[in-house]
Order: structure tokens, then C-alpha cells, then sequence
């Protein structure tokens, strides 16, 4: 019992802590009437492009996915993707949540369990390197203007060398079984905690069927790793194509709020994202989007519009996606370990 307790306690932390945000912090930025009125300026050609480039993304959110497991189908990808991507909106537990979550449904689809293992610890990789570093990519990009506040700076960093970890642990995984081995294990053990959290069958992975998988799969790594970059590139990118459509349909020029400023804002908010501080880390991430913007100079009551237009756009469409692939995964039987 004390282990659904402290999930309770923790999703009611979390949807708190959003509701605070909401409730107490935002309308000191900017009150909700100007907000909406913001919103209501929104040009029907504005939410043309807007809706367009949210469905890139979900329709792109397959493609690392089928750089890996050529087999999938094009909607299973995207079904199961935004099906897992879906519950960690709703469950507290970040990236850690997803890529347990991600295993499952891909055992669903048929995949064995080495596959379905290697796949997911590929592509949780992949995505967190490049979130992790897309920061301090920004901030690159930020420096020469001379608006980049030292709290920017500091996250840039830090997770610059979070990623720099992953990194280092993934490619001592590759090169040497025993640290696959430690890492498998690793993962095991964060994927049966959340299988407990949820009350569901603990994932069948552990550090021998990593180090099984990465000999078999290995050579196949050396000539898939170019699609599957390209592919987590353009699936997260087009996020921010979504982010950046919503700054410049809330009436945000490009001279007020360049592009590398808005990268930056966007990824911070991804960093933040991957953090199990709330479910979708709704309320952490407007927020963290929003005073970044706010310190750049923009108008405050079009930065809060575009900000949640930007994450309505994102979230909304996976919600309804993942809701639908869901219903068809509670009718598709686990296949048997493999």
C-alpha cells in the first residue's frame, strides 16, 4: 500500500504545483483577458499553418522508431508512440515513464522482447542527447546579441553535461559487454520500479538480453545510426516549427524575438519536459518557456498566447492520437517473451 500512496502523493504534488502556476504565477506575467485577447487576433491562415505543422509532428513521431524496427507499420509506430507519449502526459515519471511504457506496447506489436529492449534504450538515448544539448546549442546562438542571462547559461551547462553522461555511458555500452550488461540491469530495475508504480507486469529486459541484443544488432547499428539521427532530428524539430508559428501568429516579429532566442526558450522547455516534476510537466514548462521569453524583452501577454498555443498545439493531438491507439492496444494481446 505504501507504494500507491506515494504515487497518489506525487501526482497530487504535481497537478498542485501546475494549478500554482497557472493560478498564481502566469496572471502576475500577464492577465488571462489579455491573453485571450492575443489568442482571438489568431488569423484563420495562422491556424492552417499551426494545425499543419502539429500533424508533421505526430506523423513524424514514428520515424526513429522504423529506422530501428523496420517491420513496424507506419501507424503502428505512430499509434504506439503517441499512445506511450500520451500516459506520460496524464502519470508522473518523465522520460523513465516513457521509455517503460514504450517497451510494453512494443512487446504489443509483436516485437521480441531484445528487440523491443534495444530499440527503446537506442532512441531514449538519441532523444535525450539531442535534448540535452539543444540548450547549449541556443545559447551559442543567443551569445553574440549579448542577451543571454547567466540562469540560461547555467541550464545550457548543465545539461550539456547530462548529456555528455549519456553519451559516455552509451558508448561504453556499445563497446564493452560489461557495461551493457550494468546498464540492462540498470534499466530493469527503473522499469520493473515503474511496472510496480503502475501495477502492471515488470518489463522483461535485463543486462544479459542487452548484451545478447548488442551483439546481434550492433552491425546493424553501424548503418541505421545516420536515419535514426535524422529521423529524432526531424521529429523534434518540428516541434519547433509548431513554437515558432505560434510566436509570429500572436503578432511576435522577428525583429522583437529572433529565432535564436525563440530556440533557445523552446529548448529549455524541452529539457524541462524530460523531468518527472509533472505529468507532461505542464505548468513547469509554460513557465520555464515563458521567463526565458520574458528576459529577452518580448511583450509579456503575446509570450504567454504563443506559449500556450504552442503547447495546446502539441499536446492536444497526442492526446486524441494516443487515446485512440490505447483503445485498440487494450484488445491486442502481449505476445510471448522473446
Amino acid at each position: 500500500m505504501r507504494r500507491p500512496r506515494r504515487a497518489g502523493l506525487r501526482s497530487a504534488l504535481g497537478v498542485a504545483l501546475a494549478v500554482g502556476v497557472f493560478a498564481a504565477v502566469v496572471p502576475r506575467i500577464a492577465s488571462y483577458r489579455s491573453v485571450a485577447h492575443q489568442l482571438a487576433s489568431v488569423s484563420t491562415p495562422w491556424v492552417i499553418a499551426i494545425a499543419a505543422a502539429a500533424a508533421l509532428d505526430v506523423l513524424t513521431a514514428g520515424l526513429p522508431w522504423r529506422a530501428l524496427l523496420p517491420q513496424l507499420s507506419w501507424l503502428g509506430a505512430i499509434g504506439f508512440t503517441q499512445a506511450s507519449t500520451a500516459l506520460t502526459m496524464v502519470l508522473p515519471g518523465g522520460a523513465p515513464l516513457g521509455m517503460a511504457i514504450s517497451f510494453g506496447l512494443l512487446r504489443r506489436l509483436g516485437v521480441t522482447a531484445g528487440e523491443a529492449g534495444f530499440a527503446v534504450a537506442l532512441t531514449g538515448i538519441w532523444s535525450q542527447v539531442m535534448i540535452f544539448l539543444y540548450p547549449l546549442v541556443g545559447a551559442a546562438l543567443v551569445f553574440g546579441s549579448g542577451n543571454l542571462s547567466s540562469s540560461a547559461v547555467a541550464i545550457a551547462g548543465a545539461s550539456a553535461a547530462a548529456g555528455s553522461v549519456i553519451i559516455v555511458l552509451a558508448v561504453a555500452a556499445l563497446r564493452s559487454p560489461g557495461a551493457a550488461r550494468s546498464l540492462g540491469d540498470a534499466a530493469g530495475r527503473v522499469g520493473a520500479w515503474f511496472a510496480r508504480l503502475l501495477r502492471r507486469q515488470p518489463p522483461d529486459w535485463s543486462g544479459e538480453a542487452l548484451v545478447r541484443v548488442r551483439e546481434e544488432r550492433l552491425s546493424d547499428l553501424r548503418t541505421r545510426w545516420p536515419s535514426l539521427t535524422a529521423a529524432t532530428l526531424l521529429n523534434q524539430l518540428s516541434a519547433y516549427l509548431v513554437f515558432e508559428l505560434s510566436l509570429r501568429a500572436v503578432g511576435i516579429s522577428f525583429e522583437t524575438l529572433p529565432p535564436s532566442e525563440a530556440f533557445l526558450a523552446w529548448a529549455i522547455g524541452r529539457v524541462i519536459s524530460s523531468l518527472p516534476l509533472t505529468p507532461g510537466g505542464i505548468g513547469v514548462v509554460e513557465l520555464g518557456m515563458i521567463g526565458t521569453l520574458v528576459g529577452f524583452g518580448a511583450p509579456h501577454a503575446h509570450i504567454v498566447a504563443a506559449v500556450l498555443l504552442y503547447r495546446g498545439a502539441i499536446i492536444v493531438p497526442t492526446l486524441v492520437v494516443g487515446a485512440v491507439a490505447l483503445f485498440g492496444f487494450r484488445f491486442k494481446p502481449a505476445r510471448a517473451a522473446g
